[in-house]
């Protein structure tokens, strides 16, 4: 008979790993083996099976197989997340997309929370090979802002959102050198072109009524303080088909490219849902977009050069 003790694990470790085992290798496992392999008496192994059976019910089933007691956790309990493991991938594959933008110890804890499921739904080589391979996608991006450093800002800001609440944010504009001094409602936080803005307005003195819709670059925060007082102002939302971000009514325009690389690139690409493409008998490109962010949509045509033939 094997001892009755392992010095190094005391009985709850045991049933801990005794519970591991089952659920990991989703087979039949002999009582003496058991016995044997946990450095423990068969009756041991009976009474952490008791307690084992106390929490996952009738999917701990037990038989005998030429006079040997056995015990398994049925696969139904294996994967009553309700997730499978086609899904875990796609999980999987949204965290590597959004890697490039995510804070690192968001990141970190996307990873493991990945890797627990994956563990819970009884694949130990899937939840290995996930945590030790390399992304399946990755980005290459130029100028990737580390979101780290704002993570409590970001966290601020979604409660700020939930609640409706008004704050006041220490904001740095571009080109400037000192901070100002923001009474903001804030709406939204978005993602575009690598980095992410939160959507808002500004509000008057006391708070009580809206100035003006404008956007934040949140690495360009540095404090966020949330006061006690909701605000009830309808924020225009955000609509993430559209070209750029709101900051004024719908105009529609019109703009003709180059037949070339540049009208090559501008059509194998959505701009905004309520574009429309034309192609013209010379070879050239019309399109016509509307935006309620005129700014950015001519730095964006700019940015062409005298591959833009025209815009209206």
């Amino acid at each position: 008979m094997p001892p009755k003790h392992d010095p190094d694990s005391s009985r709850s470790i045991k049933v801990l790993r005794l519970f591991r085992k089952l659920m990991l290798e989703g087979k039949r496992h002999f009582q003496t083996d058991l016995a044997e392999e946990f450095q423990c008496s068969p009756q041991s192994i009976m009474r952490m099976m008791a307690d084992i059976e106390a929490v996952v019910g009738i999917n701990l089933e037990s038989g005998l197989e030429k006079r040997r007691r056995w015990y398994q956790i049925r696969t139904i309990s294996r994967n009553c997340l309700g997730l499978d493991f086609e899904e875990l991938r796609y999980l999987s594959i949204c965290r590597d997309l959004a890697t490039s933008t995510l804070p690192e110890p968001v990141a970190k804890r996307v990873d493991d929370t990945i890797l627990n499921l994956s563990v819970l739904m009884a694949d130990q080589d899937y939840a290995l090979r996930d945590k030790l391979q390399q992304p399946q996608l990755s980005f290459f991006s130029k100028g990737r802002i580390d979101y780290t450093p704002h993570l409590q800002h970001i966290e601020a800001l979604n409660k700020a959102i939930e609640g409706k609440l008004a704050c006041l944010v220490q904001y740095r504009a571009s080109g400037k050198t000192e901070c100002k001094e923001h009474r903001f409602a804030p709406a939204r936080i978005v993602s575009m072109s690598g980095a992410l803005y939160v959507l808002g307005a500004g509000l008057t003195e006391n708070f009580s009524e809206q100035r003006h819709l404008t956007n934040l670059a949140i690495h360009r925060i540095h404090d966020v303080v949330l006061l006690e007082r909701r605000h009830r102002l309808n924020l225009p939302e955000a609509d993430p088909q559209e070209f750029g971000l709101p900051w004024h009514e719908p105009r529609t325009f019109a703009i003709t490219f180059k037949a070339g690389k540049a009208a090559d690139y501008v059509r194998e690409r959505t701009w905004a849902d309520n574009q429309r493409l034309e192609e013209l008998e010379n070879g050239d490109l019309l399109l016509e977009i509307t935006t309620r962010s005129e700014p950015e949509l001519m730095a964006w045509v700019r940015s062409f050069g005298d591959e833009i033939i025209e815009k209206a």
